[in-house]
């Protein structure tokens, strides 16, 4: 695993990104926010911390509005009870975050993902709801992955800095008296490609696209998938898909290795 060192030399530090991004994002006052109503956000453990809670929302230090969350971090603590497990999430960023997985919500069976609690300096990405329970944040999770491959912490990575920016862009064009809109889910995306809209990741909207295109009634292969996004894990794409299939986006087709979209 890396040393705290190594993760903030090649990334940036807490006070290169300012609270876990970038601190030329600027500052919140008088900021409008920008709402991700019903989408998973990718934040860094210090920005979900920083930030101020708006009825059931959260509003990070750079302005974007946000209740569901992924984070990528080790694991620092374990503490197993009857009905969940306690983890403290570190990435570098700041404070380590509490997360906490309701056991009675996931497979208990053996073969569960999840029957088992992750270990302590575990790669993990967390899916899940911030919350505030007196005057402490903490995520209630509804998934925690163990990361198998580093590349996805640097796909994670990529995400929450091109959020940050597509933020940015936004409030360029209002400021030049473009004529945008401030809800990422309501036209975004056809401003700049793979943003977050939909309640999915930008890796899932790409995922996503790729199968829209593809015409064969066989579906596109997952081996497609991967060479179309080099970099990207085949462990990463399929958890995708299944998430993507769970919803009702895309299904497979002759085996678990072909997929077609529900809508082209």
């Amino acid at each position: 695993m890396w040393s705290s060192t190594d993760y903030g030399s090649s990334i940036g530090t807490t006070s290169d990104f300012g609270g876990g991004y970038m601190a030329s994002m600027g500052a919140t006052t008088g900021q409008k926010k920008i709402s991700y109503q019903g989408t998973i956000v990718p934040c860094t453990c210090a920005e979900i911390m920083a930030a101020n809670q708006d009825g059931d929302r959260f509003v990070s230090p750079c302005g974007i509005e946000f209740s569901q969350i992924s984070v990528v971090g080790i694991i620092r603590s374990v503490n197993e009870s009857s009905t969940r497990v306690e983890y403290e999430i570190d990435d570098y960023t700041g404070p380590c975050l509490p997360v906490k997985l309701f056991t009675e919500d996931q497979d208990n069976t053996s073969s569960g993902p999840q029957s088992r609690p992750f270990r302590e300096l575990s790669y993990v990405r967390v899916h899940g709801h911030v919350r505030n329970f007196q005057g402490v944040k903490h995520v209630i999770a509804f998934r925690v992955i163990h990361l198998s491959d580093m590349n996805e912490l640097t796909t994670h990575i990529m995400e929450v800095i091109y959020t940050r920016m597509l933020y940015t862009k936004i409030k360029q064009d209002e400021n030049n008296g473009t004529n945008v809109k401030s809800n990422f889910n309501e036209g975004v995306s056809h401003n700049v490609p793979g943003s977050i809209s939909n309640g999915l990741t930008v890796l899932q909207n790409q995922i996503l696209a790729i199968v829209r295109t593809f015409v064969g009634e066989r579906g596109i292969p997952v081996s497609q998938l991967t060479e179309k996004l080099r970099g990207i894990p085949e462990r990463q794409i399929r958890e995708d898909l299944d998430f993507l299939s769970a919803e009702g986006h895309v299904y497979s087709t002759v085996d678990d290795d072909h997929f077609r979209a529900t809508e082209a």
